[in-house]
């Protein structure tokens, strides 16, 4: 497994939860993302062969991305990338006494 370039980490991504927010105009509650936690990632490309073996799983239609390690991250269900939410699928820390770990995040599409 290669180790990402930190020039690789150039795109943002927000972890978050669903909680029920008031709306200030109308007084409705209304569940909603609520970012907690903003980090920088680098995106991990499957490779075809690792693509046909996911066909026909739940992993199917998900993508990974690559976080620097934060113990914080087990707290989350959701991630937002620009205007898409994502569930958090899985997340596989890096528990090692390296300096610079990471943790790679499977995220799938909310519906």
């Amino acid at each position: 497994m290669a180790t990402p370039k930190p020039s690789d980490f150039n795109k943002r991504v927000a972890f978050g939860l669903t909680e029920s927010v008031k709306n200030t105009n109308t007084g409705s509650i209304r569940k909603q993302f609520v970012e907690k936690l903003k980090l920088w990632y680098a995106p991990k490309t499957r490779t075809l062969n690792q693509q046909y073996q996911l066909q026909g799983t739940s992993l199917e239609n998900t993508k990974v991305i690559i976080v620097r390690h934060n113990p914080e991250l087990e707290a989350y269900t959701l991630a937002k990338i620009g205007n898409v939410q994502y569930d958090i699928a899985s997340i596989s820390p890096d528990e090692t006494n390296k300096a610079v770990a990471y943790d790679y995040v499977t995220l799938k599409r909310s519906e």
